[in-house]
């Protein structure tokens, strides 16, 4: 992984649950890790992929025109987290998952299909089934 996927990382947990502080935040980039681990990507490309973090990619989501300010701590949280998954370091509180919803709304279709891992900072976590 290179800077633009520290960077994407940082960005992308601070839209999606910053209000969920540090456990929120990496457990976003948990997500994002083990979706490249799976599908042999880079976290870039994973941040970016079309409606799958709707705060990097939904044309109304409010989150997506939202920038942290440099000195906001919550930023700076998750940039020292994306440091760490960078190097490789960031232990994977999510049991494996690769989706995600917010409590905050009707559960999706998708979830149906997945068996759900663990509830975090007002998100509930799924992973596949092979």
């Amino acid at each position: 992984m290179n800077v633009s996927d520290q960077f994407m990382l940082a960005l992308t947990a601070w839209r999606e649950n910053r209000g969920g502080g540090r456990t929120g935040m990496q457990s976003v980039m948990n997500v994002i890790l083990n979706r490249v681990q799976k599908r042999g990507t880079c976290a870039y490309m994973e941040c970016t992929r079309p409606l799958q973090f709707s705060s990097m990619t939904a044309p109304h989501d409010p989150q997506l025109a939202n920038w942290p300010m440099v000195l906001d701590p919550t930023w700076q949280t998750a940039q020292a987290l994306a440091q760490t998954a960078i190097a490789g370091d960031l232990p994977d509180i999510t049991d494996g998952a690769t989706n995600y919803y917010a409590l905050s709304i009707p559960e999706p279709s998708w979830a149906a299909a997945m068996t759900k891992t663990v509830e975090i900072e007002g998100q509930v976590f799924f992973r596949e089934e092979a």
